[in-house]
């Protein structure tokens, strides 16, 4: 059960897309995308090319909706981290959109947001969640994915402290001043910066350009993660309850 007082993001209408917005933008940014080290990292090891990524933006969806993302965003994480490029450069935020309370992206659901947003407590993407925004995303509490895939998307990404098994993109950098953990090891986060407290990220192959903390865990080490979590050493499923304790959750979730 999700914590009893929280703003739920409802199922709105599919984000329109114009192929030839699209197009143009595309033809902006492509020189400097594709040569971007984010983009060409790991590229040849998941089978990354730029002749699908010129495929996929000839052939935008008329619509983002929970159907027509997956034939668009599928496939390893720069395709949807060159998408947000795209998108950030099509629909410039106009404004921004404020949050208040712990918000919930729903289970098998996409939102994209083309302005600022604020979200003045937690952000919790539920399992295949997610949320695109073209401008920069503040969370003033925990930025929480559920067990399972989930993606949170934005140019830039600041929250207190965090926890995920999903993806995070960001095309100018994450922030976190506390703790954040990127649990087990089916997903990348990528970003051109990370600046923050405590990163727990040695299960996973994170793509970030620069990386400025306080302190790092790289080394496959279990109880010192944990230590760094508040913890007990022999946690079975860290993820779960670093999550569990980030918003204050007790029994089930």
């Amino acid at each position: 059960m999700v914590h009893s007082s929280y703003t739920l993001l409802q199922s709105s209408a599919a984000f329109s897309l114009a192929a030839e917005r699209i197009g143009d933008a595309y033809a902006r940014v492509r020189g400097a995308l594709v040569r971007d080290a984010l983009f060409a990292r790991d590229a040849d090891m998941y089978g990354v090319t730029v002749d699908e990524l010129d495929r996929r933006m000839r052939q935008p969806p008329d619509r983002l909706d929970s159907e027509t993302s997956w034939d668009w965003l599928d496939g390893p994480d720069q395709y949807r981290w060159a998408a947000l490029r795209v998108l950030a450069e099509a629909y410039p935020p106009a404004d921004e959109q404020e949050l208040a309370g712990r918000t919930v992206v729903p289970e098998n659901t996409i939102h994209v947001i083309a302005a600022d947003v604020h979200v003045d407590g937690d952000l919790v993407l539920e399992e295949q969640a997610m949320l695109f925004v073209l401008g920069r995303l503040r969370v003033t509490g925990a930025l929480v994915g559920r067990a399972g895939y989930s993606v949170v998307a934005g140019r830039e990404i600041e929250c207190a402290d965090g926890a995920t098994a999903g993806e995070v993109l960001a095309l100018d950098g994450i922030r976190c001043p506390g703790t954040f953990y990127f649990g087990h090891n089916d997903c990348s986060a990528r970003a051109a910066s990370y600046d923050g407290g405590v990163l727990v990220d040695f299960e996973r192959d994170n793509a970030f350009g620069r990386v400025d903390v306080q302190e790092r865990f790289t080394d496959w080490d279990f109880p010192a993660a944990a230590r760094a979590l508040g913890l007990p050493e022999d946690e079975d499923d860290m993820l779960e309850a670093y999550t569990k304790k980030l918003l204050g959750e007790q029994g089930g979730v």
